[in-house]
């Protein structure tokens, strides 16, 4: 399975998101919403094998798409 980094401003943050694990995350920049969410997936990976699933962390990095996908999006209430 392919994984991709879609990120996008939302008010004053910026969101990173991996929709085939859906998991997001966010930050001040799109740097730091990118290097946490990696950081998350990492967490995801090692936690699935603790728990006896066969995945390897370093893998589902490796297995990001490049380049990222940028977007914007509003919000209108």
């Amino acid at each position: 399975m392919d994984l991709t980094i879609k990120i996008w401003k939302k008010d004053a943050d910026y969101v990173a998101g991996c929709p085939e694990l859906d998991i997001y995350t966010y930050g001040v920049d799109r740097q730091q919403a990118r290097e946490r969410l990696i950081k998350v997936i990492l967490f995801y990976g090692e936690t699935a094998s603790d728990m006896g699933y066969k995945i390897d962390p370093g893998e589902l990095i490796g297995r990001l798409d490049i380049p990222f996908t940028w977007r914007s999006e509003s919000y209108v209430n």
